[in-house]
């Protein structure tokens, strides 16, 4: 039998998905050691930027300040009056309502990217043939098809417009031709307030119609009608393109949720400094102000207003979390605002416009090939219906067989039968024959009878 590889590079499957193994015990850890695309990457910058601030006013705090009474008091008061007015924005409300609205739109426009593959499959069943006329036909079509697609990317993507400025690359690429510039240069002149995309459809449809009434290509009404679909199918998800990059998102609410967030930790970066009460206050000599731990030399202040601010650790660690919570969903957002850009959660265009052209051409191509039916290989194996199909281990071994020797292993045998069981056996054997034997006599008689013959069965 021949064998295949079925070993694939990591990059060959761009369908992987890179949550494979979510229930593993190491899942969290590899999930956090991924760089593109996380969240650290998003945030490494601006949490760096936010750590220097705060470490510089916590020094500040501890080796200047402290020791002047004027000083040390009006830093506090300015950290005591942040404190306040951090919670007094509601954050949690106006960061996930607005990541929830930008994730839905990102994820709609998705599901409005334009496949031609329909529209080939439909070419191929709709307009066979194998001789020069057909083939260019088909390849025509298609490739005007990928041109109307190619033209709205390059309207809202930056990275398609530098990969293709103008009509003369497109050329060069061989999606155009130069008579089909001078016409789209002249649609285009006559359209001032737009950008003309629909133009390549329009002439794959009016190719299409002179064939058929040329009887070039034998098509039913219907059917032609069901080929034409496709086309609006195209130009119904380019249009949708188009209007996501004429309506942008609200540009007010992202400035509210952006600037909320960051009018947020900048007050976290006084609301959130560890302060001690001087040693001269007389507030805060009481026995129950403070409850300090035997042994060492730090005193955890329970009394306002010094709650919120204590006990004293250098690092702001929960202050990190919650910043990697709000601002990690400020980043993401803003990521995903514009999925037609150049960064790492934005759609691969130009990989999608290779991948369309290329499947376009094999599919319509593939009408020149004649497929004959071979016979079933489960018929021709004596199977009707397969139970289970063979799973391969590591090693390479079909490991249905294994299972079954495993299964049998597994099973425990029966144990020798005695003398009086096998007797049994026979006596009940022996019973059932004779009763079948008696049946088919009396059946015989009966239909003899009815029939006026005179035969003695026993004889």
């Amino acid at each position: 039998m021949t064998q295949y590889s079925n070993k694939e590079k990591p990059s060959d499957n761009i369908y992987d998905n890179v949550y494979s193994s979510t229930t593993k015990m190491g899942f969290l850890f590899a999930l956090l050691c991924k760089w593109k695309g996380s969240v650290f990457k998003l945030l490494y910058q601006d949490l760096f930027v936010f750590l220097i601030c705060y470490a510089v006013l916590s020094f500040l705090y501890r080796y200047v300040f402290y020791y002047n009474d004027y000083q040390r008091q009006m830093f506090e008061l300015i950290c005591f009056h942040m404190n306040g007015f951090s919670k007094l924005i509601p954050i949690a409300f106006l960061t996930g309502f607005y990541v929830s609205s930008v994730v839905n739109r990102w994820w709609d426009q998705i599901l409005t990217l334009p496949w031609p593959d329909k529209l080939a499959l439909k070419l191929v069943n709709f307009c066979p043939g194998t001789d020069e006329f057909n083939r260019n036909l088909r390849r025509t079509v298609m490739r005007y098809a990928n041109l109307s697609t190619i033209l709205v990317y390059r309207l809202v993507s930056p990275v398609v417009m530098e990969r293709f400025p103008n009509y003369e690359s497109l050329v060069n690429a061989k999606l155009m031709l130069p008579h089909e510039v001078e016409r789209l240069e002249k649609t285009d002149e006559k359209t001032p307030l737009d950008k003309t995309t629909w133009a390549p459809l329009l002439w794959a449809m009016k190719l299409l119609t002179k064939a058929r009434c040329e009887g070039k290509v034998k098509i039913e009404a219907p059917i032609f009608a069901n080929l034409i679909s496709s086309f609006e199918a195209i130009e119904t998800a380019n249009r949708k393109i188009l209007n996501y990059g004429w309506v942008n998102f609200p540009l007010a609410y992202t400035q509210v949720a952006t600037v909320s967030v960051y009018l947020y930790f900048l007050a976290a970066l006084f609301g959130r400094q560890y302060l001690t009460p001087h040693s001269d206050d007389t507030n805060f000599n009481k026995p129950g102000d403070a409850f300090e731990v035997k042994g060492t030399s730090y005193m955890l202040y329970l009394k306002e207003p010094y709650k919120d601010h204590s006990p004293d650790f250098h690092f702001p660690f929960f202050t990190c979390v919650e910043f990697l919570c709000y601002m990690g969903w400020i980043k993401v957002a803003a990521n995903l605002l514009n999925p037609f850009g150049d960064d790492d959660e934005d759609f691969k265009i130009n990989y999608l416009i290779d991948r369309n052209l290329q499947v376009s051409y094999i599919i319509v191509d593939e009408a020149d090939r004649d497929i004959e039916m071979e016979n079933d290989p489960f018929l021709a194996a004596g199977i009707d219906i397969p139970e289970e199909l063979p799973y391969q281990d590591p090693t390479g071994k079909n490991s249905s067989a294994e299972t079954l020797a495993r299964e049998e292993k597994m099973t425990p045998k029966s144990s020798p039968k005695s003398d009086h069981d096998c007797k049994t056996e026979i006596i009940d054997i022996d019973s059932i024959a004779q009763s079948t034997f008696d049946t088919m006599i009396a059946t015989t008689a009966s239909d003899n009878v009815n029939g006026g013959i005179t035969t003695d069965v026993l004889e």
